[in-house]
């Protein structure tokens, strides 16, 4: 028996490291900044991606000229909500900063990844050229796209502490034929951006100008991209290793059906879309275009020759809205409008967005958030904890008592496991007897215990088939504490202060490196849970072990404190603060199992005596 303990044993580090890699090295290391200035080119050109010269979008297309330079002119513009800013000459958004403020006057979503409090979250990456960047189908046009400049009509907007919205123009004139504007409206409050691209034929000799390719769904896109920037902590960005990160991050989108998805299906790829856009863990950046203009949707996933910073969240993916060709006669102009929306995965705030022109028609723009196969669960947990968040107002309290709830109403499963266990137990001499009388006869070892079990009415599985229901419980809470954005950066008492983050009790001035982990800060939760856990293995597997294996299973099991203080070392506290409750119920659970019911009865019935 003892081998098979240590074969458990062994079987369970070796998950709890795959789990720490998968979850915890999804990018390669990271960078320093002079490697990156001398690897990362100004002028960035894509390559062809497959399928581009069918599209109508050929190798001389696929080439976008960024030509993008530090001395570039810029426009800002500031609101209570944003920090946004614009390179003048290509037309593209190059920053993105959430600016917003809590109660407290303290940025909502700050920089996580430097110890410097005041510096905003930017979402879009340094090297992503293509944020509201428009591409024509047309080969010709895109040429002289190229060669064009735009113009904005200001260079600075400031919509604090007012009221009303104000509204920047950037204008291009493509071949002298084809005037084009991007017509943004911002608003002082939110996290929605109005734009209207212009297209007018301003030709002189009344030639037709067509949008697009010959292909009558290959008109001109609109993208944003490559990649969004990922939420990192201070601990990932040194190590350039993320950790518990979504794979499911990156572009996204939504034809009205079904889930979001990573990319159409063939049969579907011609789908008209109600958004596409890029998400990240906490954050998504989505293009909302007017259901008449019919926009499909395409995901660019072609390699660049820049550097990629591996700290991006999907840094080869752009997101692209695809509109029809059409013809613009001479002095007519054409209006096609969008919606943005730049911020959190609040579906408080992601319900309440509908689409441009048309008000009534849903988008479901909340189904870009994505807790996992058991999400109607975590659904369900994310109101209950909403609930106790508008009585108590900490979400670390919210936790607690969730995390009881859970216990409480598992309590029957948990009681039927212990009951079963402890009739295990019971039979354990007459099961070790049976083993010595026919250790040379397994068939009928089998047959003789299989009977003792019957007799006694005792299922082999009782222990453990009550807690399989409790399995779904676990991963919903694990998918909703390590995804909903209500826990980044909110506090709960003294040094913890983002549920969404590790505690800090107190940070090192140097970084203590191990196999999977880096140490760079002394948490007290890990090493308290992991207290937690060794009383949990004194006053709960001391009363389950069996006669024949406590020895030796004490011996081995008495790692497993320690290894879960390093398993949950960088994890987010509103986790390790929920398994740190768990143990703390399960003790607790334990002995008023123990105190007041014996077999499934209260010890304090009074049985007839025969």
């Amino acid at each position: 028996m003892g081998s098979r303990y240590v074969l458990a044993l062994v079987l369970m580090v070796v998950v709890m490291i795959a789990w720490s890699l998968i979850f915890g090295n999804r990018f390669n290391p990271e960078q320093n900044e002079s490697e990156l200035s001398e690897q990362t080119p100004l002028n960035g050109t894509p390559d062809v991606q497959p399928g581009d010269e069918e599209n109508g979008l050929s190798n001389t297309e696929n080439s976008l000229v960024t030509q993008e330079k530090p001395d570039d002119p810029t426009v800002h513009i500031l609101t209570n909500t944003y920090d946004i800013t614009f390179n003048e000459k290509l037309g593209i958004a190059k920053r993105w900063e959430l600016v917003e403020k809590n109660e407290s006057g303290e940025l909502r979503f700050p920089d996580r990844s430097t110890t410097t409090k005041n510096l905003a979250l930017n979402l879009i990456p340094e090297n992503a050229l293509d944020c509201l960047a428009i591409r024509f189908g047309n080969q010709n046009l895109q040429d002289d796209l190229q060669r064009a400049r735009w113009k904005a009509d200001k260079n600075n907007i400031q919509l604090q502490n007012t009221e009303g919205s104000e509204t920047l123009t950037f204008t291009t004139t493509i071949g002298n034929q084809l005037k084009v504007e991007k017509v943004f409206t911002f608003y002082p409050n939110g996290y929605i951006v109005d734009m209207v691209l212009n297209f007018e034929n301003v030709s002189s000799d009344s030639q037709t100008v067509q949008i697009g390719s010959n292909s009558p769904i290959n008109g001109y896109e609109l993208r944003w991209g490559r990649g969004i920037n990922a939420d990192l902590l201070i601990h990932e960005k040194k190590a350039g290793k993320p950790g518990r990160r979504s794979t499911k991050e990156g572009a996204k989108t939504y034809i009205g059906t079904g889930k979001p998805t990573h990319e159409l299906k063939q049969e579907v790829a011609s789908a008209t879309v109600l958004w596409a856009g890029l998400s990240s863990q906490y954050f998504s950046a989505v293009m909302i275009p007017d259901p008449n203009l019919q926009a499909t949707y395409r995901l660019d996933s072609s390699i660049t020759n820049q550097t990629i910073d591996p700290l991006v969240a999907a840094p080869d993916q752009t997101a692209v809205l695809n509109i029809p060709t059409f013809l613009l006669q001479a002095n007519n102009n054409k209006s096609d409008i969008y919606r943005l929306y730049v911020g959190p995965n609040d579906d408080t705030l992601l319900k309440q967005i509908t689409a441009p022109n048309d008000l009534e028609k849903p988008i479901n723009l909340s189904k870009v958030i994505n807790f996992g196969f058991f999400g109607p669960l975590s659904w369900g947990m994310l109101w209950f904890v909403r609930q106790l968040y508008s009585f108590f107002g900490n979400y670390g309290v919210a936790i607690i008592l969730l995390t009881a709830l859970v216990k409480v109403v598992s309590f029957p499963l948990t009681r039927k496991a212990h009951v079963s266990m402890k009739k295990m137990q019971e039979l354990q001499p007459q099961l070790t007897e049976l083993r010595e009388k026919f250790r040379d006869d397994p068939q009928k070892l089998n047959r003789a215990t299989m009977r003792i079990y019957k007799e006694n009415g005792v299922n082999p599985l009782g222990g453990c088939i009550p807690w399989l229901p409790q399995l779904p419980i676990f991963w919903a809470l694990f998918s909703l504490l390590g995804s909903a954005v209500e826990f980044r950066g909110a506090p709960f008492f003294f040094w913890i202060d983002d549920l969404s983050a590790p505690d800090v009790l107190i940070r090192l001035p140097f970084t203590i490196p191990l196999i999977f982990l880096e140490i760079d800060a002394i948490r007290f939760l890990p090493i308290l849970n992991g207290l937690t856990t060794w009383l949990q293995q004194k006053f709960v597997g001391g009363m389950t072990a069996t006669p024949a294996t406590s020895n030796t299973q004490a011996k081995i099991m008495q790692f497993m404190p320690l290894i879960f203080v390093f398993l949950f070392y960088n994890w987010a506290s509103g986790f390790v603060l929920y398994w740190l409750c768990n143990n703390v119920l399960t003790v607790a659970q334990q002995q008023i199992q123990t105190r007041y019911f014996h077999d499934g009865e209260s010890k304090n019935e009074v049985k007839p005596s025969k």
